[in-house]
C-alpha cells in the first residue's frame, strides 16, 4: 500500500508557533519556579500537547512534596 500524507504549510506553521510557545511557557515557569528551564523549555519543543502535560503533572507532585516537608500537607 502507498500512501502519501502531506501537510500544507499553514499546518507546518501552526505547528511551530505552537512548539514555540509550549517550550518559551514551560522555559519561564520552570525558571520562575527554581527549576531547570533550559532541560525544561527543549522539552517543550518535542511534542504539543504531551511535553506540557507531563511538565504540569511533574510541576505539581513536586509542589505536594514541598509542601509536605513544610508540614502542610498533614
Amino acid at each position: 500500500m502507498n500512501s502519501h500524507f502531506t501537510m500544507p504549510v499553514w499546518a507546518w506553521v501552526l505547528l511551530g508557533v505552537l512548539l514555540t510557545a509550549q517550550g518559551w511557557w514551560i522555559f519561564r515557569d520552570a525558571k520562575r519556579r527554581g527549576y531547570n528551564p533550559w532541560l525544561w523549555g527543549a522539552f517543550g519543543l518535542l511534542n504539543v500537547p504531551s511535553s506540557l502535560i507531563i511538565y504540569l503533572l511533574v510541576r505539581n507532585y513536586r509542589e505536594k512534596g514541598k509542601e509536605r516537608i513544610d508540614g502542610d500537607g498533614c
